[in-house]
């Protein structure tokens, strides 16, 4: 019988340290977890600062849709300004939106179907930005979507 009852506790000092050692291991893997998920962010965060090489940040206008006779056009744009002007694009956002509503409005839609007329209407815009604004903060006026239909004869112009 004394036997029986150090074999028994053996047994249960055996478990002990087995479920001790189970418990460190998981302890472990999870600090290792932990460890190597803080390091990934930080090299994330590090590339991901340094990613805008040409220092440009951007704000997309909101879509605005104009019917001229017939030519209907939807239209949204993004401007482009330095990195350090950002602040000064989120403030000036509102009378941007402004002025570009009101462009659409006495631009001809069918010049916005020849690539001419997108150039010549993107820097027109680029050029009353920064003379409202009396500066010369935007680099670029670029069209996000344009989307052109001709409602008499049904004929579709999509570009992107």
């Amino acid at each position: 019988m004394k036997l029986t009852k150090a074999s028994g506790k053996a047994h249960r000092h055996d478990k002990a340290a087995k479920s001790g050692q189970d418990r460190f291991a998981i302890y472990a893997a999870v600090i290792v977890f932990l460890i190597l998920g803080a390091a990934t962010y930080f090299i994330y965060q590090h590339r991901m600062a340094n990613r805008n090489a040409a220092n440009l940040t951007y704000i997309e206008l909101k879509q605005s849709i104009v019917n001229d006779q017939g030519a209907v056009a939807r239209v949204a744009i993004t401007v482009q300004v330095n990195i350090g002007d950002e602040d000064w694009l989120k403030e000036n956002e509102a009378s941007m939106n402004v002025l570009f509503r009101k462009e659409l409005t006495v631009v001809d839609i069918d010049t916005l179907r020849s690539k001419e007329g997108i150039v010549e209407f993107q820097e027109e815009l680029k050029r009353k930005i920064n003379f409202l604004h009396k500066t010369d903060k935007v680099q670029s006026v670029m069209f996000t979507e344009l989307l052109l239909q001709d409602q008499h004869d049904n004929k579709l112009y999509k570009s992107n």
